[in-house]
């Protein structure tokens, strides 16, 4: 098999041609190219059975030269590299007939072996397919989900794919039709699964569909089924495809604003609710994390904690099941509320406060006062100024310089509004007063701050 290899990063080609054990299952780098467009050029040229390449590329990104070679180079066979995790990627991959999808962050020394075995299988097998058309229809079906030792799993992998076709399905994942089978050997199948520390999932009620609706349909479980259904004691799972609700959107929108607001972090009984209500929804990865990390990031600039919202998103990009998602999130928050509710007082007052805090953050001219949050707030200037200090851990006057700053930096970069106008957006009468504030807070004067950040 003649393979090339496009990415518009040189370090990244040159180092998978020479890492690769490429011999080894018969291929033969010949030739590389830095985006779509030249990839095109070097087809023209050579004589290539794969092509492996990137999705993110200059003039010719990998999903538009796979549209391209589809028309011009049917033949040709693709598999996609890329730093891109996400399901939608991976389908869309998918349904463009690539042969497989590597995840780049993941290729390390130990797992190109397994990578190229299951690239050069699932090209035979496709060749053998393209020679005598498979009409098989799907009914039942058992995913292999690998849970535990990559090199169990990869041996389990090897052993089925001695007597069965097994079909990539998504990383550490594979499935293959079980109608053929008998119920000693599904019995059997479904120990040898359980051995290799790897979770069976015995899908049946598919209806008698294809291979490409097969894959569409377990990747759809897989994203918003099992990953709600799924706890870490759990051995077996079974699925019946035909009672599967369809996933509908009307309480999404209300859902997230509800973790927009910061009331799940210091109300427990707002939490257990969010987290009840977040399940029932059942939305797919790729949906909760559009939903969630936006609403992460709002609390973090209310609470002026990004760092803690930018360490949960990190935490939480990588993980599959919402049981783990779960543990992540009761961990983050307690080191969040030790931080911002260390004060004793009742949900109604912190609530109150986080009300002020919105109030402060949404107004486009922060000219607002002590005295007026006091009165939103229905309290009296001194005890709202207590309170204030005792839930946050900041003074009212250290948190409002604070934002205030932040927002004049946010305008300064991203904007060619005056520094008098600046000053005045963000609460202060006096530009002179503003700038002195602005060197002893951010360390140098806001016109510099401009230049050294100019877009």
């Amino acid at each position: 098999m003649k393979v090339i290899i496009v990415d518009d990063e040189k370090l990244v080609r040159r180092g998978l041609i020479s890492i690769m054990p490429w011999s080894k299952y018969q291929m033969e780098v010949v030739g590389e190219a830095g985006n779509g467009r030249k990839a095109l050029e070097l087809l023209e040229q050579q004589d290539v059975d794969i092509v492996f390449t990137d999705l993110m590329m200059p003039e010719m990104s990998g999903f538009e030269l796979m549209e391209a070679m589809s028309e011009k180079y049917p033949g040709k066979s693709v598999v996609v590299l890329s730093c891109h995790e996400e399901f939608a990627y991976a389908q869309k991959a998918i349904r463009m007939g690539a042969l497989d999808y590597v995840v780049k962050n993941d290729l390390e020394t130990d797992t190109m072996d397994e990578v190229l075995r299951r690239i050069a299988r699932t090209y035979e097998e496709r060749n053998i397919k393209k020679q005598a058309p498979d009409k098989k229809l799907f009914d039942r079906a058992m995913v292999v989900l690998k849970l535990g030792d990559d090199e169990q799993a990869a041996k389990l992998v090897e052993k089925l794919s001695a007597g069965n076709v097994i079909h990539y399905l998504d990383r550490h994942c594979w499935f293959f039709a079980l109608d053929s089978l008998g119920p000693e050997q599904e019995k059997t199948l479904i120990a040898d699964i359980k051995q290799a520390s790897c979770l069976p999932v015995l899908v049946h009620g598919l209806g008698g569909i294809t291979l490409g609706e097969t894959v569409d349909r377990l990747h759809a479980y897989l994203s918003s089924g099992l990953l709600y259904d799924y706890k870490h004691w759990v051995t077996f799972w079974e699925w019946a495809a035909d009672k599967e609700l369809e996933w509908v959107e009307p309480e999404k929108e209300r859902l997230g604003l509800r973790w927009n607001s910061p009331d799940w972090i210091y109300s427990n009984e707002e939490y257990e609710l969010l987290l009840q209500d977040t399940v029932a929804l059942r939305l797919p990865m790729d949906e909760l994390k559009k939903l969630l990390f936006p609403a992460f990031l709002e609390n973090g600039r209310l609470l002026l904690m990004l760092e803690w919202s930018m360490q949960l998103i990190f935490r939480l990009e990588p993980l599959r099941m919402w049981e783990e998602w779960k543990t992540a999130l009761e961990e983050e928050r307690g080191k969040l509320r030790s931080i911002v509710c260390k004060s004793k007082y009742g949900d109604d007052i912190v609530r109150v406060i986080y009300k002020a805090i919105r109030f402060m953050h949404e107004q486009e001219e922060m000219n607002f006062s002590q005295h007026e949050l006091a009165g939103i707030a229905n309290m009296s200037r001194t005890y709202f100024s207590q309170c204030f200090k005792n839930v946050t851990g900041k003074s009212f006057n250290d948190y409002a310089t604070e934002i205030r700053m932040s927002k004049a930096q946010q305008l300064l970069v991203h904007t060619n509004t005056p520094i008098y106008q600046i000053a005045q957006l963000v609460g202060f009468k006096d530009e002179k007063y503003f700038s002195k504030l602005f060197l002893q807070e951010i360390g140098m004067l806001p016109s510099d701050f401009r230049n050294r950040n100019a877009i």
